[in-house]
């Protein structure tokens, strides 16, 4: 690919403040994190793996944010979805619910850096992913769907989306959501390859059937055929929750919905400018929706990060994956290049207004916000770290391509 100087400055930019983000605290082993306040996010450490691939540093970081997270475990499978230093077992009280399921995603990402995962056995850490797995769907299923339930709003990461799934910090109990069963879909088939790589093959059968089971269950009851649409599922009131969220569009990453569904889905809603295609897509709401603000609504809190009509680029990039597993390129390019552009408009935000595109939270963030540099890239050379196979070059090509001075 042609050399792009300025993205070329970005990535150095982007190297000098990378060790802002590694911590070491004793008896803590040196993790990475994008927070300066030290704290160890769930899905964070996914989408932080994927950019310390591309730029080459240790995976030792990566690995040992699992370790933390693991070392936490509680009995029944329980873990909380962040690492919190100077607060009782490292967890911070509003966070004390259960983490998202990346964690074997974030394995797989290792195990594609180092091609090894043996440590998982040698460490006893297999059996406590397992526990951890049957923890979401036992705790957190519900049996007349198969689909699992959010806790609470704070638990989903979307802040203050409290219309999907209740108060932040619950305990709420309803809202089947769809990002989270896709994230569940993605999880169990992750979780499935590294049981075959590890010659857990029981394991890996009762992994990758429930993988498939619940991929029926969201085009069963989470599809919308009237609006062409993935709703969340209200549990205790069996209905739609027929809020227009981003959240939708990680049903394509975890290949879900089928073609036609997946066609209506995006030129329905995401490529539509009264919805999802604002100046600055794509909003964590539609535009349609009557609590679509860039900032806050009147009556609620301010103390933590906004997403209603705003763009986060974790979620533009999930889709964007999307968008390109279903062949549709073309919108998966133009997505590349709106979340470049307005990643430039204030480069190192942790989110951006979707209607300014104005940069909003913490700055420098040295986290997710840095897949904006690498989507282009990634399309125009055909790489995906996110791609679910027991073997995937994409870390280690994109690295030596920064190291040759073509990226």
């Amino acid at each position: 690919m042609k050399p792009d100087s300025y993205r070329q400055a970005l990535i150095t930019y982007f190297y000098g403040i990378l060790p802002q983000g590694v911590r070491s605290f004793l008896p803590t082993r040196p993790y990475f994190t994008g927070y300066a306040d030290n704290s160890l996010y769930d899905w964070d450490q996914y989408f932080e793996g994927i950019l310390l691939g591309y730029t080459g540093w240790p995976p030792e970081y990566l690995k040992n944010g699992v370790r933390i997270f693991l070392s936490r475990q509680e009995e029944d499978g329980f873990i909380g979805r962040a690492f919190n230093l100077g607060y009782p077992g490292g967890i911070h009280p509003k966070h004390r619910t259960m983490i998202k399921p990346f964690l074997g995603q974030i394995l797989l990402i290792c195990q594609h850096i180092t091609g090894h995962s043996e440590w998982l056995l040698e460490e006893g850490l297999w059996e406590r992913l397992v526990k951890y797995y049957a923890c979401w769907r036992g705790r957190y299923r519900d049996e007349e769907t198969n689909l699992s339930i959010w806790y609470s709003t704070g638990q989903t990461g979307m802040d203050n989306l409290y219309e999907r799934a209740g108060a932040f910090e619950g305990p709420n109990l309803f809202c089947a959501g769809t990002d989270l069963n896709s994230y569940l879909v993605r999880e169990s088939f992750a979780l499935s390859l590294l049981a075959e790589i590890l010659g857990q093959d029981e394991d890996a059968t009762m992994l990758r059937q429930d993988s498939e089971g619940l991929a029926v269950a969201m085009r069963r009851h989470l599809w919308n055929e009237e609006d062409g649409m993935f709703y969340d599922w209200h549990i205790k009131e069996k209905r739609p929750i027929p809020i227009k969220c981003v959240s939708a569009f990680s049903s394509l990453w975890a290949g879900v919905p089928s073609p036609e569904q997946a066609k209506r889905l995006v030129d329905e809603h995401l490529l539509n400018p009264a919805e999802f295609w604002r100046p600055w897509p794509l909003p964590a709401l539609s535009a349609s929706e009557p609590t679509y603000v860039e900032g806050f609504l009147p009556d609620e809190s301010t103390a933590c990060c906004s997403w209603r009509g705003n763009t986060w680029v974790p979620t533009n990039y999930i889709t964007y994956q999307g968008l390109r597993r279903y062949g549709m390129t073309e919108a998966a390019q133009t997505l590349a290049d709106k979340t470049f552009q307005l990643f430039n408009r204030s480069t190192f935000s942790e989110y951006y207004t979707a209607e300014s595109g104005v940069g909003c939270g913490k700055r420098p963030f040295w986290g997710w916000s840095a897949l904006a540099i690498f989507m282009q890239p990634e399309l125009e050379l055909g790489l995906d770290p996110t791609r679910l196979e027991k073997e995937n070059e994409a870390c280690e090509r994109m690295h030596e391509l920064r190291l040759s001075g073509l990226l």
